[in-house]
């Protein structure tokens, strides 16, 4: 009889179990850098965020953000394009800075922080020809 009765409760009173939280419950923010393309003059700078993660860097972000080609040169590897917009040695070129400032690195070395906004700027190639760029 015992089962019966836990059989008939299970049946008219149905345990309903989700995965959904309370209204008053907060589930914690994602942590995400916002990645910036900047594509030059009469263009419309594109906002992506991408969801961080540590060790997250500056052009790992970008390829969650756009479609890119590199070109890799020993230990280096420099943007060719973002987007289809291509890069042309000593003409014009992709540069990128982390919440408005140079960081002296590339960007497959440069680690970013939660919220951080990378912008990719597609403008004069100033560092091509020269050693020591300070851009």
């Amino acid at each position: 009889h015992l089962i019966a009765i836990l059989l008939f409760s299970f049946l008219v009173f149905p345990v309903h179990v989700t995965g959904k939280t309370f209204e008053n419950e907060k589930k914690p923010a994602e942590k995400s850098v916002i990645v910036e393309l900047n594509f030059g003059e009469n263009s419309e700078t594109k906002q992506v965020e991408v969801a961080w993660r540590d060790g997250l860097t500056a052009l790992e972000a970008l390829m969650h953000a756009a479609d890119v080609s590199t070109h890799p040169i020993g230990n280096y590897v420099f943007v060719t394009s973002i987007d289809g917009v291509k890069g042309e040695r000593g003409v014009m070129a992709w540069y990128y800075k982390i919440n408005g400032q140079s960081t002296q690195k590339l960007a497959i070395w440069q680690p970013v922080q939660p919220n951080d906004t990378i912008t990719w700027l597609y403008v004069k190639d100033v560092c091509s020809a020269t050693v020591d760029c300070k851009k």
